[in-house]
């Protein structure tokens, strides 16, 4: 029964509320219900709005197909507004369970909840925006002199610093994780890189390094390819437009010669410049665009390169450049052995007769030597 009649007293509202709506009623039937912003003798501009006001759309009527217009009064306008304010100023709720920057209590109670009673100081919701500034102001109050509301319980801040940092860290971790997944690695590297910087958080450091230099390489691969892509289309639009530019020349080589003929080829060739110049345009266009997708994604990866991620234990941490590794004594060997070889394969060659003789004496010593003993 209670749903019921709540439902009949939104319906009553709702009902009062297009009421004082001004309407256009057109004389096919339809009625436009919305504000009308502007007239003249022959046409009437109205402001619709759909989706509770999340969409709007200004319309221009044509007074011959009006039938009739219904305009709110000044006071019924006024109570329109007033009530489409108010509902604004729901989306201001003070959190239960953390407390928010001092800054961000005076700006929500100067600019939306005094700004809502200067401009509707007769609002019958007047008294209920009052009731929330002195809310709004005790919790900012609690947070000027220094403390907290943490999980929905209030403490002093430097008690409960480490654990807002440790759920801070947790939750840009978390981030950085998500937003690898989805690719938005230039992102992921903002995250990563406030986590890493986190002293009093190694364990949650030491997660974020592989993370953040995994994101920072794969964000620079793909703005590198991105560019080259780019680059490549540049060049294409750009052979574009010289065809265009070609095309549209010789269009207008056949529209002079054609100044003697008769009134249909000069029609023709007047209609095959002004595409040609309609082609030419959007290859320029395309051109532009692409340029500047081109030049948007250049100043990304040189803003990105110019940053390259600091690590707090750079001892440990995987290095984000490619560094190659110095070689050891034994592959300093193994790479020098093939020219070694060589060499000696080369003095071989020269000095075969030479080795001959000392091996025949060197074995005929040795026979000596054994035919004593």
């Amino acid at each position: 029964m209670r749903t019921c009649c709540w439902l009949m007293l939104t319906a009553c509202l709702l009902a009062g509320f297009c009421a004082r709506a001004d309407t256009i009623k057109l004389k096919d039937g339809t009625a436009l219900e919305g504000e009308i912003v502007a007239e003249d003798d022959s046409t009437v501009a109205i402001l619709l709005e759909f989706a509770g006001g999340t969409i709007s759309q200004t319309r221009h009527i044509s007074k011959t197909d009006i039938a009739g217009i219904t305009r709110w009064t000044p006071k019924q306008r006024a109570e329109w507004e007033a009530t489409r304010d108010y509902e604004a100023l729901q989306k201001y709720q003070l959190n239960p369970v953390n407390s928010y920057q001092a800054e961000y209590y005076d700006q929500v109670i100067s600019n939306v909840f005094r700004a809502f009673l200067a401009k509707h100081p007769d609002s019958p919701d007047a008294s209920n925006v009052t009731a929330r500034i002195v809310e709004w102001k005790a919790e900012r109050n609690l947070v000027a002199a220094g403390n907290v509301k943490f999980h929905g319980r209030w403490s002093p801040a430097a008690e409960v610093a480490p654990q807002l940092e440790r759920a801070w860290g947790q939750q840009l971790l978390q981030q950085g994780r998500e937003l690898i997944a989805q690719r938005r690695f230039e992102t992921a590297v903002q995250r990563l890189q406030f986590v890493v910087h986190l002293e009093r958080q190694p364990e949650l450091a030491s997660q974020a390094r592989p993370l953040l230099v995994s994101a920072y390489q794969s964000a620079t691969n793909l703005l590198e390819r991105q560019q080259r892509q780019l680059a490549g289309q540049v060049s294409t639009a750009r052979e574009h437009v010289d065809q265009a530019s070609q095309a549209l020349r010789a269009a207008e080589a056949t529209l002079a010669h054609s100044k003697g003929g008769n009134s249909q080829s000069i029609a023709q060739a007047q209609s095959a410049v002004d595409q040609a110049r309609v082609e030419l345009s959007v290859a320029q266009e395309r051109f532009e665009f692409i340029v500047n997708q081109r030049d948007a994604v250049r100043q990304r990866l040189t803003a990105l390169k110019s940053q390259p991620p600091v690590l707090t234990t750079p001892t440990t941490a995987p290095q984000v450049s490619k560094v190659e590794p110095a070689p050891s004594p034994t592959s300093s060997a193994t790479a020098d052995s093939p020219a070694v070889l060589g060499d000696l394969v080369t003095w071989v060659k020269n000095n075969w007769v030479a080795m001959v003789v000392i091996v025949a004496v060197i074995l005929f010593i040795i026979s000596r030597l054994l035919i004593k003993d």
